[in-house]
């Protein structure tokens, strides 16, 4: 009976313990989401009713199956020490890409041997796109190869993109007062639209990947040896959703700003896929399978028409690299305005190439995959963006690009249903918890009642 009641005394000093750190944890996210006229509440309804579920259908389809990288480029940086060796980490290259897009691959090359260049960045259909070539791409099934967790600690990976893509803080000369207001009207906190718009693309990318990391199924061995039999057996006793909650948690759901990162990044890319509509309705998804290329169709369509949804406008990207229009500047006020965008344009280009180049440093292979992938959906969504409106025209969309911007915007999608599960998750625990220490005094008042009767027993024995 004592051991009962102990074990009643511990089950009420655990659930009030449990209330407590739960109620500690961060509320979810309301209001609206930052640089973007959309509430969180939206969002997460529209991605958890509609996107969420075409983004999962469109690339199951064979056209978004197929991404086109080479994952043996050395890294330009810095020496590594070869690469993970854990099964987790390795990509499966068998694949079965469609076979008119090697034939065209093959006689891309055959021709690109007539000529000699030593340019690594393809660009066609503008300065604005930059597609990687190369003799060594092939062909990864994204669905062979999922996005999860491998082990492989990249924080190093992150420090540098941060480090070495830091705008530097200086001011483009203006000798208007006009331009300069322009300057401080799309100013927040400091840093131009642009230059916050960069690293919140690369924070929400960031902790979009983090939740992918937590949502995923754990390596198991690799969690022991890491963190003990302790952690194992509770991660085993709690079940896989509950058990990687703690880890969302520390790295994405107790840091507002993260979250915010998150959304507007997912924002941005559906803006840009809105405004290509016309270009991908129009695209060409033959895969050799007309029943799955007329459902690729149907499907982006879906996707992309403008049916009022609040959550394909909430990022306004009509000041995005867009000079300062006004009758009252001068010829050469206009001039300066047009230079300094384009100045920055240029920059963003280039640091965005930089991070793509510091992902052949990483050594984890899957990881490596999606991080290439994910670096050139973000890259297409600036493309789209920046070339809406402008006198060149947006070029055409590469297909690889095309496959990113899509994936991309899917794994986001992702993360922010993971984000609206998380929450539920808590509030399931935080009432579990609330009824256990509402019952366990009632339970040990039911063992000390019944001891007392089973004593009173005996004495009357």
């Amino acid at each position: 009976m004592m051991v009962l009641v102990l074990v009643a005394l511990v089950a009420g000093a655990s659930a009030e313990w449990a209330v407590r750190r739960l109620a500690c944890e961060i509320e979810p996210t309301v209001g609206t989401v930052g640089d973007c006229g959309c509430e969180f509440e939206d969002v997460d309804s529209a991605t958890h009713e509609f996107f969420g579920p075409i983004l999962r259908n469109l690339t199951q389809r064979k056209f978004f199956q197929y991404f086109q990288v080479d994952l043996d480029k050395a890294c330009p940086f810095w020496d590594i020490e070869g690469m993970c060796q854990r099964e987790a980490c390795a990509v499966d290259t068998t694949t079965e890409a469609p076979e008119s897009w090697v034939e065209e691959d093959e006689a891309r090359r055959a021709w690109a041997v007539e000529r000699t260049t030593s340019v690594s960045w393809v660009e066609e259909g503008g300065e604005e796109v930059w597609i990687e070539q190369g003799p060594d791409m092939a062909y990864i099934d994204l669905l062979r190869n999922p996005e999860k967790f491998t082990g492989y600690d990249g924080d190093g990976i992150w420090s540098a993109i941060y480090r070495e893509n830091c705008f530097q803080d200086t001011e483009v000369p203006a000798t208007d007062m006009l331009l300069n207001a322009y300057r401080r009207v799309v100013r927040k906190e400091g840093q131009c639209l642009e230059r916050r718009i960069f690293y919140r693309l690369i924070s929400g990318l960031q902790s979009s990947i983090s939740t992918h990391i937590a949502k995923s199924e754990f390596d198991w061995k690799f969690l022991l040896r890491e963190n003990g039999w302790l952690q194992g057996l509770r991660t085993l006793a709690l079940g896989r959703p509950f058990a990687n909650d703690p880890v969302f948690v520390a790295r994405v759901g107790a840091h507002k700003e993260r979250l915010h990162n998150l959304y507007f990044a997912y924002l941005f890319l559906l803006r840009a896929a809105t405004r290509a509509k016309d270009d991908l309705v129009s695209y060409d998804y033959d895969t050799g399978n007309p029943e799955d290329d007329a459902m690729t169709r149907e499907l982006v369509r879906i996707l992309v028409e403008d049916d009022g949804c609040v959550a394909r406008h909430a990022f306004d990207d009509s000041m995005l690299f867009k000079p300062p229009e006004d009758a009252r500047m001068s010829p050469l006020e206009k001039a300066l305005a047009r230079e300094s965008v384009e100045d920055l344009r240029a920059e963003f280009l280039g640091r965005f190439r930089n991070i793509s180049k510091i992902m052949d440093c990483v050594t984890c292979e899957r990881c490596r995959l999606w991080g290439k992938l994910q670096i050139l959906g973000i890259g297409t969504a600036l493309k789209i963006l920046m070339m809406e409106g402008d006198a060149a025209g947006l070029g055409a969309l590469q297909r690889n690009e095309v496959v990113a911007l899509v994936n991309t915007l899917a794994q986001l999608a992702k993360s922010v249903d993971s984000v609206h599960h998380y929450w539920q998750r808590r509030d399931l625990k935080r009432g579990l918890a609330q009824w256990a220490l509402l019952l366990s005094p009632l339970l040990l008042l039911f063992l000390t009642f019944q001891s007392t009767l089973k004593k009173r027993n005996n004495k009357i024995l």
